[in-house]
């Protein structure tokens, strides 16, 4: 397959289009349904023939005309024929203008010389030819012969200008007898100017000077093109639009480009989109028309570019205007060519009634048979399937269609990476496959194969499945292999996605996996730009279900503390990474849980005597594996004693008759419970047990003691006795 010159634009038609006006472009005034349509109806041939000379999408060009010209009912529109609000623009400064002029200098004069605009040099000259194609290289068009020239332009009043025209009136045959003109380049140090004229056989392009002029016999005159128009004056920016201006006219205070045709306003739009500096990034993305209204936007309102671009995709989505994009073919098939794009040009052969076998390669029996079918069609036979041939072997197909030529489509959609139905079956299968590829490129999903998909699943670029390598698992680095794509050098870009979900961001060849992707597949999207070309994607496999990840570092925790009931345990669960980790500790006896002891630390209880005390850790992370370590086991824990023990005081009057209290304290660490008991001498009281003990004629001239015991579960029991008290 290569590219041709020769271009066929397959172009399809007008469909009315009905929808809701946006609220964000309202118009100047309310315009019906009717009127809407209308207007697409009216703009549609002007917008394809764009894009057959340059390239811009009709559906944007037409979205664009929308907004600016307020569905046709603009002043623009209706005082200039402009759709586009288009500035006036020139392509020249005044500098440039006096070079192209001085530049001419010494080639000859040729009495009825031709110099075509398009050719940036030519060889000869006449007088107004020479004026003519300075005008026109300048984007300032203007009529031949002088005469005619003195006739559409007015007399200067003011000072001289770059572009002003002067003129002698020596041609008694012309109705004004002008027969001579020259054309003024720039203002000499002196303060006169200079002035570019083809003077005649003997003297060729000459430069001379307006005091010359002004003193030659017939001197008619300084005259000026009310349209001419030249950059960096009044504000008027240099633009590859000016190419189809007619002049200039004043609206309000802005000034317009002027046109003579609502064509000539459609293609000074393109012409300044594919030419102007500005719009180089839209230019890199044409064959995608929503990458492409983006780029144009940030030109266009580079302050509200995101509302614009929004204006401009719900204009082309409401009304269907990607319907109207032309779809070029400039591809050929020939001789020594295989492919899928070769098996579905047999297949159509043969539904044309060409005998030809389905082998993917191009060979002799394929040659003869297309020329065979050029020959039927008045074509020319030369064997090579291009523009005029392929478009004259499609036909319009639909849900429940078989035959070879569905064949043909299924072969398209199957080499291209979708899955349509086997064989000649036009079911579910090619429907979806047909309106995946539609979507992707950039056309309505209708599900049927009409001239322009064909064209469009024919345009499409060479690729191949991209392949993904790596490990699917969380924080491995995935990689694609996009394949070989032609022809020639083609713009790629990527798109990750999770499942059936676009990751935001990840739009590069490589994709660090993430957590969140755990229990997931992963695939990429390949897809191709290249202005000319459908755009064309491709989508990887699935990965396998993405692993979760593991810890790099995993340590066993570590508890300190003395092994003992009352004192405090911490556990130490060390540096987990990748950070950062989330850790849960469990507390055990022996084998078993401690309910409720799920912090780093814990307070030994008297349960936990004479048994051993360990912690688990556990760590978890998103998009990683749980795990849990456990510590080694403390030694037996100890029964507590007691941190804080009073030695009992006896307070109260010390005789017969009295009550004595036992003063103890307070203990730790608690609760404690206390016991009492009061001795006579070394002999216990009978029944003497409380806190407090009133003497008796038995205690005469005894000394009395208490004895205040501690206990706590878990902790070593305490007695402590008092000072003797003598009762008298």
């Amino acid at each position: 397959m290569k590219a041709v010159t020769r271009v066929l634009s397959v172009t399809i038609g007008l469909a009315m289009a009905i929808g809701l006006a946006l609220v964000d472009a309202a118009p100047a005034r309310a315009v019906s349904t009717t009127e809407k349509s209308s207007f697409i109806s009216r703009v549609v041939t002007a917008a394809q023939k764009t894009q057959q000379k340059f390239g811009v999408p009709a559906s944007v060009s037409i979205a664009q005309a929308i907004l600016a010209s307020d569905w046709g009912t603009s002043a623009a529109v209706d005082k200039a024929n402009n759709y586009f609000d288009t500035p006036c623009s020139a392509s020249m400064t005044a500098s440039q203008f006096g070079k192209l002029a001085l530049a001419q200098v010494g080639k000859p004069y040729v009495l009825g010389a031709e110099a075509a605009i398009s050719n940036p040099n030519p060889p000869k000259f006449d007088c107004s030819e020479l004026v003519q194609w300075l005008f026109g290289r300048s984007g300032n068009p203007i009529t031949d012969l002088a005469a005619a020239q003195y006739n559409v332009t007015r007399k200067v009043s003011g000072s001289p200008a770059t572009g002003d025209l002067v003129f002698l009136r020596n041609n008694p045959a012309r109705s004004n007898g002008i027969g001579h003109v020259a054309v003024l380049t720039k203002k000499l140090s002196s303060g006169d100017w200079e002035v570019v004229e083809a003077r005649g056989r003997a003297y060729g392009v000459v430069k001379t000077t307006l005091s010359y002029w002004k003193n030659r016999s017939y001197y008619a005159g300084l005259r000026r093109y009310p349209s001419f128009v030249l950059a960096n004056g009044d504000s008027v920016a240099a633009s590859a639009s000016s190419m189809y201006q007619s002049g200039c006219v004043t609206i309000g205070s802005t000034q317009y480009g002027k046109f003579t045709s609502m064509t000539n306003s459609f293609y000074a739009n393109a012409a300044a989109i594919t030419e102007d500096s500005a719009y180089k990034g839209a230019r890199a993305v044409m064959s995608s028309v929503p990458k492409f209204v983006d780029a144009i936007a940030d030109v266009v309102k580079p302050k509200d570019s995101a509302s614009y671009a929004k204006q401009l995709k719900t204009l082309i989505d409401t009304y269907n205007l990607n319907d109207y994009n032309v779809v070029p073919i400039t591809i050929l098939l020939e001789s020594g060519d295989s492919g899928f794009r070769v098996t579905a040009l047999q297949y159509l052969l043969k539904a044309a009634g060409y005998s030809t076998s389905i082998t993917g390669t191009y060979d002799a029996a394929t040659v003869s048979a297309v020329k065979k079918f050029q020959k039927a069609k008045k074509l020319e036979v030369d064997g090579q399937s291009g523009p005029y041939t392929l478009s004259a072997l499609f036909a319009k197909l639909t849900s429940g269609t078989t035959g070879v030529r569905t064949s043909a489509l299924n072969a398209l959609l199957k080499g291209l990476g979708y899955s349509p139905d086997a064989g000649d079956a036009f079911g579910p299968a090619t429907v979806s496959a047909l309106k995946s590829f539609q979507v992707t490129a950039g056309r309505s999903a209708s599900g049927t194969a009409d001239i322009q998909t064909w064209a469009a699943l024919f345009m499409s670029l060479d690729s191949a499945a991209p392949t993904v390598t790596g490990s699917a698992k969380v924080g491995k680095t995935l990689s694609v292999e996009a394949g070989d794509w032609g022809p020639g050098t083609v713009g790629l870009s990527y798109q990750w996605y999770r499942g059936t979900s676009a990751i935001s961001g990840a739009t590069d060849t490589t994709y660090a996996v993430q957590p969140e992707d755990a229990g997931s597949t992963l695939r990429v999207v390949v897809t191709g730009l290249k202005t000319g070309y459908t755009l064309t994607s491709r989508t990887s496999a699935a990965t396998d279900m993405v692993d979760n990840a593991t810890f790099t570092a995993t340590p066993t925790p570590k508890v300190s503390g003395t092994a003992a009931v009352g004192q405090k345990l911490t556990a130490s669960a060390g540096s987990w990474t990748p950070a950062k980790v989330t850790l849960a500790y469990q507390w055990y006896r022996g084998d078993e849980a401690i309910k409720g002891a799920t912090a780093s630390t814990y307070v030994l209880q008297a349960a936990d005597a004479g048994a051993t005390i360990s912690v688990s850790v556990t760590g978890t992370k998103v998009g990683y594996t749980a795990v849990t370590k456990a510590s080694d086991a403390t030694e037996k824990v100890a029964k507590g004693t007691f941190t804080t023990v009073y030695k009992p005081k006896i307070d109260g009057t010390r005789k017969v008759g009295k009550t004595l209290t036992a003063i103890r304290g307070i203990w730790g660490p608690g609760p404690v419970t206390y016991t009492y008991q009061w001795y006579r001498g070394s002999t216990a009281i009978d029944k003497a047990t409380g806190k407090t003990y009133k003497t008796t004629s038995a205690d005469r001239n005894k000394t009395l003691y208490v004895v205040v015991t501690g206990a706590r579960d878990g902790f070593e029991t305490v007695d402590k006795k008092s000072s003797g008290a003598k009762i008298s």
